[in-house]
């Protein structure tokens, strides 16, 4: 009796703390592929990185019409160009993101396929690469309350004015959000390119748990600093408080498979 209910506790916790555990081992493998491409980048010749970019701008330029699907629908209609997977195709991933108010710094890689939007930020085919530029609109797409991993779960607290980075070889794009919207998963008029302007949107699905709808946050292009990434910058990984309700679970299982310890020695002495 005393085992069979330590055994039920037991796995009361463990399934109380796989969210945290998974989202934080996730977090630890999306700044692991970050690192990886920052030094990646730095040990790439510049001549290299020069070459795969004016290939990226010279891809935005080539492109024409606008997106038209929704990128959470696989085979809704877009027509990506024949040479997409070969331009920015030097590391892993085709660069990184950046979202201090957040705490989140994502891998960006190309497509919107399932796999990819398990483990971090897509780039939406058809829309401009994320390389900024008179005339271009990137999108980028993401998760909501995957139970492993974050992604783009807490965009919802983005407001106007806050910032984003994209991170490209080595260069970086500050964007400023200067327009949050939510609309329906066909609706895409505003992901269209507008001449003059760098857009950069980001996208998920809304609300919570039904995903019916899509928040689209848009940043405008400003002037990068480096101490815009600071001020809002809080440290990544679990909070104060999940690290202690994590610390807490693994106390209590400890003591719980003490107690099943004991009991099974007890169980064994009757004997």
């Amino acid at each position: 009796m005393t085992i069979g209910i330590a055994l039920t506790f037991l796995v009361g916790i463990l399934l109380f703390s796989y969210p945290y555990l998974a989202s934080y081992l996730s977090e630890v493998n999306g700044s692991y592929a970050v690192e990886s491409y920052r030094e990646a980048v730095e040990q790439t010749d510049s001549i290299q990185t020069e070459a795969a970019w004016q290939e990226a701008v010279k891809y935005n330029d080539s492109l024409s019409g606008n997106p038209v699907r929704d990128p959470f629908v696989a085979g809704s209609g877009m027509v990506m160009q024949d040479n997409y997977y070969e331009v920015l195709n030097l590391y892993d991933s085709m660069g990184y993101i950046e979202i201090p108010k957040i705490r989140v710094e994502l891998p960006i890689y190309h497509g919107t396929s399932e796999a990819v939007l398990q483990k971090g930020s897509g780039h939406l085919e058809g829309s401009s690469l994320p390389i900024g530029g008179e005339g271009t609109h990137s999108v980028l797409t993401g998760h909501s309350g995957l139970v492993h991993a974050k992604i783009f779960t807490d965009l919802s607290e983005l407001k106007m004015g806050d910032l984003f980075l994209i991170n490209v070889l080595d260069r970086v794009a500050a964007y400023e959000v200067d327009q949050i919207q939510v609309v329906e998963p066909n609706d895409t008029q505003n992901l269209k390119r507008v001449p003059g302007e760098d857009y950069c949107t980001l996208i998920t699905c809304t609300p919570y748990g039904v995903n019916s709808h899509r928040l689209l946050v848009r940043g405008t292009r400003v002037e990068y600093a480096p101490q815009t990434e600071t001020p809002d910058q809080a440290p990544r990984g679990l909070t104060s408080e999940q690290r202690l309700l994590l610390a807490a679970a693994c106390i209590a299982s400890v003591v719980v498979l003490i107690v099943i310890a004991v009991a099974v020695k007890k169980t064994r002495r009757k004997k």
